[in-house]
């Protein structure tokens, strides 16, 4: 490494703008202090399923993100539940994408097709009747409605060739139902295969029957040369001339597709499929009803710019995702109190669930996974409607009794939205301890907090020297300084 600068203190500022660009991306952890590691920093938080009702794929990466009142993209300050593995759960039938009624595919037509199976005035019926519905406020759909066995509903605008390639994809709402309603493909010559679409004695995961029950989100998928041909032709199935729906059913149809030759992905979930007490990722093809994922990178290709309407996380509001340096205090030092011990920590936190049109939220609890032993809550208190008034200006009620040796804590099973609620401890503290919660500040990016009442600014740029950051800062600043003056080798 060659670097002709002549003066040292040029050196040093240079590295300085080059660290900086380096170390300032990650978020330090609000009040200076962190969590994670050997960090025992109380971490206060409220629990609760949210239901985001319209979240974008195409503009969001995190399932705690969310339209503002303005319109605008937002996260929550919260983070998923570490202990689901399938933490955000939604309906198939409110997923909006934009193939998901595209089909039948003209090949007269580039880009947007006229044609769509979902398009009622296309359908042509006997009996039952179909009109244009929807199964969430963003998802328009096919209803169908036929009240006799002999009822039915025809859609011809369709050629697939080699159709025992495709997949048949058919999602629904299932409204009401009886008998044996079914989905029929016919080839040009008559023959046909068929799935059924309600059957109250079939298996609830049943191959070839969309539905044993009513309800919402019903998928099927399966490919037409895997199922059984009949009908008055050569007894092979050959291009798709023909759906049709047969039955008593009335049902909202968000899919419908006969071309595509694959079955589309659903998302995916973890789960121990082969009891070695390892998770395994499971592809979801089709989801019955509502269901749960891993996370919302889980999706099939088509879906990427998916609009799902509906997404509920289970989340935490914990201290640990607070952003705001004015939720939370933190002080560390001697407390003659406490003279065996080396440090006493004074910590406060303020959390509330945001309102917005688009969030709900289901029994939000507030609660502690005490992470010191009980006799180390000396001071445990407790308040909430504060608005922004200063944590020691508040009217607290102690809840210290609460902390018992119990893994967790309900602080409040009746938490409101919109509503301050403030968590204060006195816990005695080794210094150590003291140490990886500075430690887990610098990991998540911040400077540190000071280490005591009396350490002061100097305290403060040392713990600054002695993180990492800051090693790596001394070190280039170093070596940059050193070759600078014409040292090193």
């Amino acid at each position: 490494m060659n670097i002709d600068i002549k003066k040292a203190g040029l050196a040093a500022l240079l590295a300085l703008t080059v660290l900086s660009s380096m170390v300032a991306m990650p978020v330090a952890a609000a009040g200076g202090i962190g969590w994670g590691g050997d960090a025992k920093t109380p971490n206060p938080g409220i629990e609760t399923d949210v239901t985001i009702d319209e979240w974008s794929n195409a503009e969001f990466d995190s399932a705690l993100e969310y339209y503002d009142d303005s319109g605008e993209a937002a996260e929550l300050p919260a983070s998923l539940n570490e202990s689901n593995d399938n933490p955000v759960t939604l309906t198939a039938t409110d997923i909006d994408f934009d193939d998901r009624d595209q089909f039948p595919r003209l090949d007269s037509e580039d880009g947007d097709n006229s044609a769509s199976a979902l398009d009622a005035s296309e359908w042509t019926t006997s009996g039952a009747t179909v009109s244009d519905s929807t199964t969430a406020p963003g998802v328009d759909a096919l209803n169908y409605a036929g009240t006799a066995s002999s009822d039915s509903a025809t859609y011809s605008n369709v050629s697939v060739a080699d159709g025992e390639k495709s997949y048949v994809t058919i999602a629904a709402d299932i409204n009401s139902a009886s008998g044996t309603p079914t989905l029929r493909l016919t080839d040009g010559d008559g023959d046909y295969v068929e799935v059924t679409l309600y059957d109250s004695t079939a298996d609830a995961d049943s191959d070839m029957v969309l539905a044993n029950s009513t309800g919402e989100g019903k998928v099927l998928q399966q490919q037409v040369g895997d199922m059984t041909v009949q009908g008055t032709g050569d007894g092979s199935f050959g291009s798709t001339e023909e759906i049709s729906l047969h039955g008593d059913l009335d049902a909202d149809v968000s899919v419908l597709d006969a071309e595509r030759t694959r079955a589309l992905t659903f998302g995916e979930r973890l789960e121990d499929t082969d009891d070695d007490d390892e998770l395994e990722t499971v592809t979801i093809t089709e989801p019955r009803g509502a269901y749960s994922v891993s996370g919302m990178d889980t999706f099939d290709e088509v879906m990427s710019d998916a609009t799902i309407y509906g997404v509920t996380a289970d989340a935490e509001f914990a201290a640990s995702d607070l952003e705001d340096d004015e939720d939370v205090s933190a002080e560390f030092g001697a407390s003659s109190d406490y003279p065996q011990w080396d440090q006493l920590g004074e910590l406060a936190f303020r959390i509330e669930l945001p309102t917005a049109f688009d969030l709900s939220y289901a029994s939000p609890t507030l609660v502690d996974e005490p992470t010191l032993p009980s006799e180390r809550y000396k001071a445990v208190d407790f308040a909430e409607g504060t608005g922004d008034t200063a944590f020691d200006e508040i009217d607290y009620s102690s809840v210290a009794s609460s902390y018992d040796g119990s893994e967790t804590i309900t602080l409040d099973s009746t938490v409101s939205t919109d509503t301050e609620y403030v968590i204060a401890y006195d816990v005695t503290l080794t210094n150590d301890e003291v140490t990886a919660i500075e430690e887990a500040a610098s990991a998540a990016g911040g400077a540190g907090i000071m280490a005591s009442n009396s350490g002061g600014p100097i305290s403060g740029f040392i713990g600054f020297i002695t993180s990492i950051p800051g090693m790596i800062l001394s070190a280039l600043t170093g070596i940059v300084g050193i070759r600078a003056l014409g040292g090193g080798s």
